[in-house]
C-alpha cells in the first residue's frame, strides 16, 4: 500500500477557516475502503474520523476546522501593561492517515489436494472456525462446491483448508480471491505522519484566505503583520482607550515606539510563547524606555504615535499607527473587544450614551386560602392570588461613537460580529484623601444584529451605534 499527500494546510493556520487534508492510496478501489484520519495532541489521539474516498479521484478529504477550533478560545489579561502568553489562542496537532478495506486474499492456481479435502495455499489471517466466503474467477463453473460460504477446519499464515471434498475439483489452476464472510476489515494507521501543524483563533473572510501565507507573520522584515485586523493608519484612540494585540513575537525583543515628536522609545517582550498578547493602547503602553527624546511617550502636543516589532536592531514587522483623538467626549464609554485575528483591541464611544433596563417576572396564580370565623369564609385584603417567583432584570447601552475614518468604519464590523466583548468600567472614589481610580472589565454581549458598512466616498461623516447588555444579571431578592 501506498498513499500520497495531495493537500494539507499550512503549518500555522487559522482555525476557523477551512483546515483540509487531501490523501490519495493506491488501495483506494478496494471493498469497503475508508481513509483514517487521526488527530494527536502530542501523544494522546483526540479524534479519528474515516473518511471514504471522493466519487472522481477516490481521494480521502477531511476539514479539520469544526474539530480544532473547539480546542481554542481567547486570552485577555486586562492589568497586563507589558505583554502575556496567548495560550489559548493556539493549538498544536499532530494528523496521521491511515487506511481500511474489507480483508482479501487473492490466490491463482493455488487448490491442491490435503488429505482428500481442499487446501488453498495462500497467506492469510485465518483461523481454525472462521466463515469464509469464496469467490472464483469463473464463478464456480469448473469447482462449484469451493465457490460461495465455508468454515475453515485447518489454517495457517500459508494456507488453509474447507470441508470440500477435493474429488470434486475439476480444475485447480482457477483463480479466486477469498473475505471473512462478515466482511470484516483490516485496518492500517498512522501510514502518513503530518506532525508539526498548528491552528490560532483567527477568521479571515472569504476572499482572503486563499491568499494566505503563514510566512506573512514571522516577524523578520519590515512587511511582516502581527496577528491583527487593527488598521495600520487612521486609527484613532483616545488617552484613556487599552489595546492589546497578538503577535508572534520571542521573548527578550523588542517593541519600539515613536511619536509624531520624532522621539523613540521600546520595551522589551518578556513572555516565553508562539503568540504573545502585546499591550499597545494609550492607556496601557506600560512602562518605556526612552532611545531619543524624554517621557512621556504621550506629550500633550503629541498627535500619534507608531510601534513596531524589533529582533535585535533592525525592524522586523509593518509599522502600526495610533492617532491620538483629543476630541472633547460627553461621556466617554470603551469597549475592548475579540477581533477575527485573535488580538483585543478597543473602541471608545465618546457621544450620549442610554442606559435602559427591562424586567421579565415569572408569575404563577395561587389559590387564596382564606378562613372562616363566624360560620363564614373570609381572607385578608393582603393575600396574593398572582404571584412573582423569578424576577430577571437585564440592563443594555446604546452607545455612539463619534466621527470615524473609512478604515475604523470597515475595523468596527468585527467588533459588532464579535463574540467575546468588554466594557471598561472606571471608578473614582475620594476616602479623606487623594483621588483615586480603579478600573475594571465587565463583560457584554453585542445585541446590535444588523448594520451598514459606510463609506466616505457616500457618507462623508461616518459614526455608528452599537448596543450592548451585560453579560451577568444583577441578582434579584424574593
Amino acid at each position: 500500500m501506498a498513499q500520497t499527500t495531495i493537500a494539507q494546510p499550512q503549518d500555522f493556520t487559522p482555525a476557523f477557516n477551512q483546515v483540509k487534508f487531501l490523501i490519495d492510496s493506491t488501495n483506494k478501489n478496494l471493498d469497503g475502503f475508508k481513509y483514517i484520519f487521526d488527530v494527536y495532541d502530542g501523544a494522546t489521539r483526540i479524534g479519528r474520523f474515516k473518511t471514504l474516498p471522493r466519487i472522481l479521484d477516490g481521494y480521502g478529504e477531511q476539514d479539520l476546522s469544526k474539530f480544532l477550533t473547539s480546542y481554542l478560545s481567547w486570552d485577555f489579561e486586562p492589568n497586563v501593561t507589558t505583554d502575556y502568553v496567548a495560550t489559548n489562542c493556539l493549538f498544536q496537532y499532530d494528523v496521521k492517515v491511515g487506511e481500511e478495506y474489507v480483508a482479501q486474499f487473492s490466490y491463482g492456481s493455488s487448490l491442491s489436494n490435503s488429505g482428500g479435502y481442499v487446501r488453498v495455499n495462500v497467506n492469510n489471517t485465518f483461523t481454525t472456525g472462521d466463515q469464509i466466503n469464496i469467490v472464483q474467477a469463473d464463478g464456480g463453473a469448473a469447482n462449484p462446491l469451493v465457490e460461495g460460504l465455508h468454515v475453515v477446519t485447518n489454517a495457517t499464515s500459508t494456507y488453509f483448508e474447507i470441508g470440500v471434498l477435493w474429488t470434486s475439483v475439476t480444475n485447480a489452476a482457477i483463480d479466486g480471491v477469498v473475505t471473512y464472510a462478515d466482511n470484516r476489515k483490516i485496518a492500517t494507521y498512522d501510514i502518513t505522519d503530518l506532525s508539526g501543524k498548528q491552528v490560532f483563533n483567527g477568521a479571515f473572510r472569504w476572499a482572503d484566505f486563499t491568499n494566505y501565507d503563514q510566512t506573512d507573520y514571522i516577524l523578520n522584515n519590515p512587511s511582516k503583520l502581527w496577528l491583527t485586523n487593527q488598521p495600520k493608519t487612521n486609527f484613532y484612540a483616545t488617552l484613556g482607550q487599552d489595546i492589546w494585540l497578538n503577535a508572534k513575537a520571542k521573548p527578550s525583543k523588542k517593541i519600539v515606539f515613536i511619536n509624531s515628536n520624532g522621539e523613540s522609545f521600546y520595551k522589551n517582550t518578556v513572555s516565553t510563547g508562539t503568540i504573545l498578547g502585546i499591550a499597545v493602547g494609550p492607556n496601557n503602553l506600560g512602562t518605556l524606555t526612552p532611545n531619543t527624546g524624554t517621557l512621556p511617550l504621550i506629550k500633550d502636543d503629541t498627535t500619534y504615535y507608531e510601534f513596531y516589532y524589533e529582533d535585535g536592531s533592525a525592524q522586523d514587522s509593518e509599522v502600526y499607527r495610533v492617532d491620538i483623538d483629543r476630541r472633547e467626549s460627553i461621556e466617554e464609554v470603551d469597549l475592548v473587544f475579540l477581533d477575527r485575528m485573535g488580538s483585543m483591541s478597543s473602541f471608545a464611544f465618546q457621544l450620549k450614551n442610554y442606559e435602559r433596563g427591562e424586567v421579565q417576572r415569572d408569575e404563577y396564580n395561587k389559590d387564596v386560602q382564606g378562613f372562616v370565623t363566624g360560620g363564614q369564609w373570609k381572607y385578608d385584603t393582603h393575600e396574593f392570588g398572582f404571584n412573582t417567583y423569578q424576577v430577571n432584570a437585564t440592563k443594555t447601552l446604546e452607545l455612539n461613537t463619534n466621527w470615524m475614518t473609512d478604515e475604523m468604519a470597515r475595523y468596527f464590523e468585527e467588533l459588532i460580529t464579535s463574540p467575546q466583548c468588554f466594557i471598561k468600567r472606571v471608578t473614582y472614589t475620594c476616602p479623606d484623601g487623594p483621588l483615586v481610580t480603579s478600573t475594571e472589565y465587565v463583560p457584554v454581549i453585542v445585541t446590535t444584529n444588523s448594520y451598514e458598512v459606510y463609506k466616505q466616498r457616500n457618507k462623508n461623516l461616518i459614526k455608528q451605534t452599537i448596543v450592548v447588555k451585560y453579560s451577568n444579571n444583577d441578582a434579584i431578592n424574593g
